[in-house]
């Protein structure tokens, strides 16, 4: 009871705490420990090399001058807080050779105490508080603490004993904290059994704010290396893209990235009437029927990326859309200075019709001259209706500053085709195919058990399109059968005369040492089954084509197999294409790109792969005899479908 008769002192140093934060900010005003840190990072990022703060990163003693007093205050006051219905002391127990940076700024005071946690002695620092919110700071801003301090609070002399469940605890996002009563033996971490002992008598029967020992570094500027992307986000709309939706007659979908400081995802779009030929589209003369839809934005974070930290990605959807038809449209927040420039998009026709689309292979490096090759292709091809890449668009699919770099020599392309993208290994890199995900906005109709938007099928006039995720497969045998079986069903059902399958790695590898078996032995017998025209492939980064293929065997005419592409569109190369029965066609260190006409009236697809210079580097031709499809008129009646060989209607 001795140590109750201090408690005049206790007063005194709670009016010496009062009066050194009276200028501080309130805690419930404090942006968090990751906004505070995220806000240094783009301030410093202006004055230091990325080198500098790569070390800075990693080392609190070279960080901590370079931070403001307004970013420490909030680092040491604002990674959980609580609120105290009577005036308390609080005590902060940490291991010796790691404190919190901000004890002392915050007026924490060596009490002379200690605790014992896995047999080391923790020093006890004290602070009183008046009753109100109290708040706590991060463990530390390097890799250094071997563990995350704990947290004691205990009312003045005379009062009850705190109610644990009443101290309101809120933490920094992704942190929990639970208050639980101090007694020996108790757990300084909510996440595993790591016992205190040796509670001093004035601490036990306290409250104990158990942290997580997983969070003991949580609070890093970066965790590893530092980044700079030279393209961020500003508060109008860049990185456009559009992709179809479930139906590509009646249904787009667009998505674009802004700063975090826009609120509201806003598309303006309009049937585009021209007056003369020579009117601009991008100032639109006619918006007679302007439509106005909202969507949804997700901020998406890339750690190390200190410039530009966390980014809005926007999506809407737009329905009602009547096919075959050419839009202006526009998006935004709604607010007059913040509109993106009008562009023109158009939707797929309703009925087969000639098309021509585009499909690269790996994007991956160099995209400076990626882009120049994609951005004459749109030139010599500017009926294109839409855009395949098969995957590897990036070299890490988790660093931002590899995104930024895509869509910078993307631009003016885009915006005004529709894009339908297949993730390669590549995207998965670290920690699966996040940045992939929340870039792209693509149908939901795959297979269950993987990812929406990963797997996914369009029709496209009298083409039907399947984007398989080879990377999931080639490393599940459970994967690659579930895609299978998906797939079966959905060219069973289809009445495209055409068909296309696109995933990245190769069933008939280009590469000298790769091989797939995986998805060579469950993918193959679908295509053979429903006789898929193309099958269109990266991964390899070296041309191949085979001859029409059927049970892996070479066949006579494309009437018997399928044809499988092999191509890379960036400039990763690989030297060296072995000789292999298979091989039609091969070349090693060409960069391409591949146009695919389809004339309906002929029922002839013309196949080219082009290089940079728009010479013609390999091409042949399909030709499909008139089948009952195109003499019969689709009847209603199911058994004068039956006999002329047409499929049952879809249901």
């Amino acid at each position: 009871m001795h140590e109750w008769k201090r408690c005049r002192g206790w007063f005194v140093l709670m009016a010496l705490a009062c009066a050194g934060c009276r200028d501080a900010a309130p805690i419930e005003a404090l942006p968090g420990p990751r906004a505070t840190l995220d806000a240094a990072g783009v301030r410093l990022s202006q004055v230091k090399s990325e080198r500098e703060l790569t070390a800075a990163a990693t080392r609190q003693a070279l960080l901590l001058p370079w931070l403001e007093a307004s970013e420490r205050d909030a680092l040491g006051r604002d990674a959980v807080r609580f609120r105290a219905e009577v005036p308390v002391m609080v005590a902060v127990a940490a291991p010796p050779k790691s404190p919190p940076f901000w004890l002392a700024e915050q007026g924490f005071r060596p009490s002379g105490l200690t605790i014992e946690v896995d047999g080391l002695a923790w020093d006890v620092h004290r602070k009183t508080f008046p009753a109100g919110w109290i708040g706590l700071g991060v463990n530390g801003l390097d890799r250094s603490p071997e563990a995350h301090y704990v947290a004691f609070v205990r009312p003045f002399p005379g009062r009850e004993a705190l109610d644990p469940a009443a101290l309101a605890l809120v933490a920094d996002e992704g942190a929990t904290w639970k208050a639980v009563v101090a007694r020996d033996g108790v757990s300084a971490s909510n996440d595993g059994h790591r016992p205190i002992r040796a509670i001093p008598d004035e601490l036990d029967g306290s409250v104990l704010l158990q942290p997580a020992h997983d969070r003991r570094h949580a609070a890093l500027l970066a965790r590893g290396r530092v980044w700079k992307t030279h393209s961020a986000s500003t508060n109008l709309p860049d990185q456009m893209v559009v992709s179809f939706g479930e139906d590509p007659t009646r249904q787009l979908v667009l998505s674009w990235r802004t700063s975090l400081r826009v609120t509201s995802s806003v598309v303006r779009i309009a049937p585009a009437k021209y007056k003369t030929p020579e009117d601009d589209p991008t100032s639109p003369p006619d918006l007679v029927g302007m439509r106005t839809i909202q969507g949804d934005a997700r901020p998406i974070r890339c750690d190390g990326l200190l410039n530009d930290p966390v980014v809005l990605r926007h999506a809407v959807t737009v329905d009602g859309l009547e096919p075959d038809t050419t839009y202006y449209y526009s998006v935004g927040d709604g607010s007059p200075a913040n509109w993106g420039s009008w562009r023109t998009i158009k939707t797929g026709p309703a009925r087969p019709r000639r098309m021509e689309f585009l499909y690269l292979g790996d994007a991956q490096t160099g995209f400076e001259s990626w882009g120049t090759l994609l951005t004459a292709a749109s030139r010599r091809h500017p009926g294109l209706d839409f855009i395949l890449l098969a995957g590897d668009l990036v070299d890490r699919g988790n660093e931002r500053t590899n995104w930024d770099h895509f869509f910078l020599r993307a631009a003016q392309v885009f915006d005004r085709v529709p894009l339908m993208p297949a993730a390669g290994n590549h995207e998965y890199l670290d920690q699966g195919p996040r940045l992939y995900n929340s870039v792209f906005r693509l149908p939901q109709d795959g297979p269950p058990g993987l990812t929406p938007g990963l797997a996914y099928s369009f029709r496209y006039g009298g083409a039907f399109f399947a984007v398989l995720d080879s990377t999931s497969a080639v490393m599940s045998d459970d994967q690659a059968r579930r895609q299978a079986e998906w797939l079966d069903e959905a060219l069973a059902n289809t009445r495209s005369d055409w068909k296309f399958v696109m995933f990245h790695h190769p069933i008939y590898p280009s590469h000298p040492t790769r091989d797939n078996p995986v998805i060579r032995e469950h993918w193959v017998p679908v295509f053979d089954r429903h006789h898929v025209d193309i099958v269109l492939q990266g991964h390899d980064h070296a041309y191949l084509r085979t001859p029409p293929m059927r049970g892996h065997q070479r066949v006579s005419t494309s009437a018997e197999g399928t044809t499988y592409v092999v191509a890379v569109s960036g400039d990763k190369f690989v030297d060296d294409q072995p000789s292999r029965d298979y091989i039609e066609v091969g070349r090693t260190r060409t960069a391409t790109y591949q146009t695919m006409e389809i004339d309906e009236t002929s029922r002839r697809l013309t196949y080219r792969a082009w290089t940079r210079d728009g010479e013609v580097a390999d091409s042949f031709v399909i030709e499909k005899p008139a089948g009952p499809e195109t003499l019969v008129e689709r009847p209603s009646d199911p058994e004068v479908r039956q006999a002329a060989g047409i499929a049952p209607e879809l249901r």
